[in-house]
Formats: C-alpha cells, sequence, structure tokens
C-alpha cells in the first residue's frame, strides 16, 4: 500500500478511506505504546516470592511476563533473583516484548536455563523461530525440560552447542555453586574467589560456528549473545552471516574483566563493524534504543547489553 500511495499528493491521500484508516491504526498503536510505558512506571512492586520449591534440587519460577521455568535451588547466580523479583534484565525483557515479532527469527546464545528463549518463543508465536544455544549439559537438561514445559517445542530448536569460531570440542568451565556462569574462557579466578568460593569443573563441551546457519534463513531479526567473556569467538564465527545482510540486530553483553586477552581483538572487529556500516545503542528501561558511541562503550567495558544494528534501521 505504500508503494501504491507514495506518489499522490497529501491532500488527496486524506481523502482515500483506506489511507486514513491505516494513519488511525498508527495513532493508537503510538498511543497504546504511550499508555504502557505510563503503567510501567506507574506500576507498583508487587511484593511476594515468585518461586517455590518442587524437589530434585529444582526450583519453580514464575516470571513477571507469565513464563515458568525450573531453575536450580542450589544455584547462586540467577535463581535469587528470580525468585525475589521474577525478572531479570528487565530492560531487555522489555525490548523484546516491543521489538520482537510474530514470524520473527531469533537465535539465543548461551540461552541457559531459557529465561530469554521462553519469552522470545511466546513473541516470534507459531510462525517464528528461535535457535537456543546451549553447552553445559546440566543447564541444557534444565533448558529441555522448560521448553517442553512450556510446549514451544515447535518453534524452538536447541542446539546443545557452544557458539565459537571453530567447529570441535572445546574447554569448558562449569561452576557448582554459580552453576548459570560457565564460560569457554578460562576465568576462574573470577568464578571462585575468596567472597564467592565455589568449585569449578573443567569439562569439554561441542562447539560450532554461527555461520553454520548461512543460507538457512532469509532473515536473522536477532542474535542475543550471553557467554560470559566468549564473545569475540562467538562474532568470530559468524562473519558470513553478518557479511551476508541477514542479521538485522545483535544484543550482547560487554565484560572487558572477563575477556582478557581477546578485548583488544573484540574492539578491533566492532570497530570494523562500525565502519561497514553498523551502529551501536544501549537499551533504556523501557526497552528502546538508545545511541551510543563505541568509544563511550569501551570506555565503561561493561553492560549488560549494547545492541548492534545497521544504520539507520
Amino acid at each position: 500500500m505504500d508503494r501504491l500511495t507514495r506518489r499522490i499528493p497529501g491532500a488527496v491521500k486524506r481523502r482515500v478511506p483506506v489511507v486514513r484508516e491505516r494513519d488511525a491504526l498508527r495513532e493508537q498503536v503510538r498511543d497504546l505504546y504511550a499508555q504502557l510505558d505510563q503503567e510501567r512506571a506507574e506500576r507498583p512492586s508487587v511484593g511476594g516470592l515468585h518461586g517455590t520449591y518442587v524437589g530434585d534440587n529444582r526450583m519453580l519460577i514464575s516470571t513477571t511476563w507469565g513464563g515458568r521455568l525450573l531453575v536450580p535451588s542450589d544455584d547462586l547466580s540467577l535463581m535469587p533473583e528470580l525468585v525475589a523479583s521474577g525478572t531479570y534484565d528487565a530492560p531487555f525483557t522489555a525490548f523484546v516484548q516491543r521489538h520482537v515479532k510474530p514470524g520473527d527469527t531469533v537465535i539465543d546464545v548461551g540461552a541457559n536455563v531459557g529465561l530469554f528463549t521462553l519469552l522470545l518463543a511466546y513473541q516470534v508465536w507459531e510462525h517464528g523461530r528461535v535457535v537456543a544455544y546451549e553447552a553445559s549439559p546440566s543447564i541444557l537438561e534444565l533448558l529441555r525440560h522448560n521448553v517442553s514445559m512450556a510446549w514451544l517445542d515447535d518453534r524452538v530448536e536447541i542446539v546443545p552447542k557452544a557458539a565459537a569460531a571453530t567447529t570441535g570440542p572445546l574447554p569448558f568451565l562449569a561452576p557448582r555453586r554459580y552453576s548459570m556462569t560457565g564460560s569457554l574462557r578460562p576465568v576462574e579466578h573470577l568464578l571462585s574467589t575468596e567472597n564467592r568460593a565455589d568449585t569449578v569443573d573443567h569439562i569439554q563441551v561441542d562447539a560450532e560456528p554461527l555461520d553454520v546457519h548461512a543460507g538457512r534463513f532469509d532473515r536473522i531479526d536477532l542474535v542475543k549473545i550471553d557467554v560470559e567473556g566468549a564473545e569475540e569467538q562467538v562474532f568470530a564465527g559468524m562473519e558470513e552471516l553478518l557479511a551476508s545482510g541477514v542479521i538485522k540486530r545483535v544484543a550482547f553483553e560487554i565484560a572487558r574483566e572477563w575477556m582478557g586477552e581477546e578485548w583488544e581483538r573484540f574492539t578491533e572487529r566492532l570497530r570494523r563493524l562500525e565502519r561497514e556500516g553498523w551502529a551501536f545503542a544501549t537499551i533504556s528501561d523501557t526497552g528502546e534504543p538508545e545511541p551510543i558511541s563505541l568509544t563511550a562503550v569501551f570506555e565503561r567495558g561493561r553492560f549488560s547489553q549494547v545492541l548492534m544494528h545497521r544504520s539507520g534501521t
């Protein structure tokens, strides 16, 4: 319709019923988003807990957005936050709810127990697709349970591997007490400290680059990456996808201390991507992208989510 009406003068457009209806619908959508933002700002905090113990070292969490998922009851990384508040990373949650649409295709790298995998699956709905990567064997079991429990097997594809630069086995650190913070990076000194003592198991996991999906999808609307410092390896493994133009947005965590010697390579990579037409943003509390310079990103060195998208989109 936009192509048909683009050349019609504005005065004439306003007299065409279908154009008036379209404009009215757009105005209604804007009003609804404004009301939603106001309700979120004014919503009182809800008391009480969002989790209950269901046996077999499992807590059942009731999320604020309506999902249900099982998490390890002895985990000290994400479980306490989910039980206390029913959510984690509220800005990114709001971003997903506002910008991931029915029919979208999403790749969730570092799916963990499926907190965002489930939310993404609800958003893409019946005709969308979520490809969820998780390497930790113990966490992978819970991810599978949570996807099945939510009856989302029809739209979620679980890949029991790490996303990396190469194909094959890789060393992986699997903490026991902070079990949802496993990493491909040699960061045992960060996983177990004097104030956060933990037992860290050294295991091997299978890995593959995201470029194995090159040519598979016409469009990948979002790649979400949360891999505890291994972001450079994930980016190195999706160069073909990024160059092809099929990826629309990438959301990733930045934690300089977790990246170690890969930090410089990662910053150089992001600078090159910027020259190739990618822009960067943080995410506001209401889920809206807020432009930021890479210089500011690198100076701070730690963000729960940085959003990368093509300039002008």
